[in-house]
């Protein structure tokens, strides 16, 4: 099977090959794993048959002019498209920056700038073709990528902004998530129409934290839940399953992704608790599971990437897996590991 075929059949609910694969890596990692073994010029994703290929969706910022505040080695200060002043690591992989001041705070500067966020077709990244051909050329699943509405709008409020506007303003808050999700379906549909014809969609929308969602499930139902189906109700009537990436605990929200028509949900952390074996008796194959990898077994002994690998294996006997760390692969994990846990997953990863 190309990969293509192994993802579209997995997220069908059928039976490949073998286990698909992916992995998110720091470049700290990378930096790390050149030292100890792999070739200046090798590719990871490449090297070891990785199933997907990500082709970015259009442009979701307010599109303000963007400014430069103060530039070091260490960080940028900034003020992006969408008018915020934010503080950007460059040498911390996945540290989120620091959000000093928001441009939207209140329902008058949101309707003062929301037809700013109207579809223009100079929204579509100018690498986006290319970059969907060199994935279609690869037989890889080429996948639409973008934020979900509430991925979307919190950096514009802040979260403290945006958790006190669903209390205060629910109305403001559906409107917000309604815009966005307007926005990426009319970006959805520009490509489609110009003939860059995605496998599926990927979706980023970050909604749990350690020990619980970032706010009541009551509030997804009213707020997110409805913009969450409409969005997956466009791509799954053209056949284009839907994967969610949603860090921290989210296992609480699971029957409404269900409901929503996400077909699968990633990463699933382990250090938030989840554990894709106990998922998988609950929900069988109602939805893949994607990734929940320990990332502290990775950096440990092979005893614990094996152990850790194989006892999730399980779980796809009857397929609904696909492989991921249960986040990003960081520094901690040695070039050994994590050629030790690839030959495993070759070895036992087939049907």
């Amino acid at each position: 099977m190309t990969s293509r075929e192994r993802v579209l059949a997995t997220l069908r609910g059928e039976i490949p090959d073998r286990i698909c694969r992916r992995d998110e890596i720091w470049s700290e990692t990378i930096e790390r794993w050149r030292s100890e073994g792999l070739g200046p010029e090798e590719d990871v994703a490449t090297k070891f048959d990785f199933d997907f290929w990500t082709v970015p969706g259009p442009d979701l910022s307010f599109r303000f002019p963007g400014e430069v505040i103060e530039e070091c080695d260490e960080y940028t200060v900034q003020r992006d498209a969408n008018g915020v002043l934010r503080k950007d690591f460059k040498r911390e992989s996945g540290h989120t920056p620091q959000w000093m001041d928001h441009r939207i705070r209140t329902r008058e500067d949101w309707e003062h700038h929301r037809e700013r966020l109207e579809w223009t077709d100079d929204r579509l990244n100018a690498d986006t073709r290319r970059l969907y051909e060199e994935g279609r050329d690869k037989g890889l699943f080429t996948h639409f990528t973008c934020v979900e509405a509430y991925e979307a709008a919190w950096p514009v409020w802040g979260q403290v902004g945006i958790f006190t506007q669903m209390m205060d303003d629910p109305d403001l808050v559906a409107d917000v998530f309604a815009t966005y999700t307007d926005l990426i379906i009319a970006g959805a549909s520009h490509m489609l129409e110009t003939g860059i014809d995605f496998d599926g969609a990927w979706f980023y929308g970050d909604l749990g934290y350690r020990n619980s969602t970032l706010f009541s499930p009551q509030l997804y139902e009213e707020l997110l839940f409805p913009q969450h189906r409409r969005m997956c109700e466009f791509f799954n009537s053209l056949g284009k399953p839907v994967i969610l990436h949603s860090c921290g605990r989210i296992q609480e929200l699971i029957p409404r992704f269900i409901e929503a028509g996400f077909a699968a949900i990633q990463p699933l952390e382990a250090k938030a608790g989840q554990d894709i074996r106990e998922l998988k008796k609950t929900y069988g194959k109602e939805i893949t599971f994607f990734g929940n990898i320990d990332v502290r077994k990775m950096s440990g002994t092979r005893d614990d990437v094996r152990e850790e690998l194989l006892s999730k294996l399980e779980v796809a006997a009857d397929g609904g897996y696909i492989y991921h760390s249960d986040h990003s692969v960081p520094p901690t994990v040695s070039w050994d590991n994590y050629c030790y846990l690839m030959a495993l997953l070759d070895e036992h990863g087939r049907y």
